[in-house]
């Protein structure tokens, strides 16, 4: 064979080897990229679940209006016509529930509500029931009909459930004497709830 044939072969061989070890440092460096992005995703995430978040209940309230947060005062306008604020009965035990008449739930828990508060009332509880949104017109007949006896508040513009971060209704608030939320309830609480929870806060 002569030098330059084998020259050429030997110059063959050499690209032949550049070419395999240049894909191997491609796919190496493939290979490193992928496992950083990994290790980055991996730190992003630790980090992340380092940073304290506000804590929230089930429908999204921030601490402040969940269980063993304190309420925040408001003021708006009663069923009959008068301004009614949460300090007003600072030192009651208070049921506060938002609600609506166009909604099923809301109406079916009613009842007993009012049946707890007349039980109750003369023991120090107060029922607050917020109603959403809705005018006086309409919410009177509603309360009249039904015979219901505890405060109406009307939220006209649902600035107060925005404040304790109500998204759906029936919501019902349970407050201690001292103005701290003992108990936050998403959908119809029954009169053996109430007595449960609320009963031992009387005393």
């Amino acid at each position: 064979m002569s030098n330059s044939h084998h020259t050429v072969n030997h110059n063959r061989r050499a690209a032949r080897q550049q070419k395999k070890v240049q894909q191997s440092n491609r796919l190496l460096a493939a290979a490193l990229v992928l496992i950083l992005g990994g290790l980055a995703v991996l730190v992003w995430m630790s980090v992340q679940t380092a940073v304290p978040t506000p804590t929230t209940n089930s429908y999204g309230a921030p601490a402040l209006a969940q269980q063993g947060g304190t309420v925040t005062d408001f003021t708006i306008e009663s069923l009959g016509g008068f301004p009614v604020s949460l300090n007003d009965y600072e030192g009651e035990v208070i049921i506060m529930n938002f609600w609506a008449t166009w909604c099923p739930p809301c109406r079916a828990e009613m009842p007993g509500i009012n049946n707890f508060y007349e039980a109750y009332k003369e023991e120090g509880l107060v029922v607050l029931a917020i109603n959403e949104e809705e005018s006086a017109e309409t919410v009177r007949p509603f309360i009249e009909l039904n015979n219901f006896t505890f405060p109406v508040l009307l939220d006209i513009e649902g600035r107060v459930a925005q404040q304790y971060s109500t998204r759906s209704f029936p919501t019902t608030f349970i407050i201690d004497r001292q103005g701290v939320i003992q108990h936050v309830q998403t959908g119809e609480i029954s009169e053996r709830e109430l007595e449960k929870i609320v009963l031992p806060l009387l005393n």
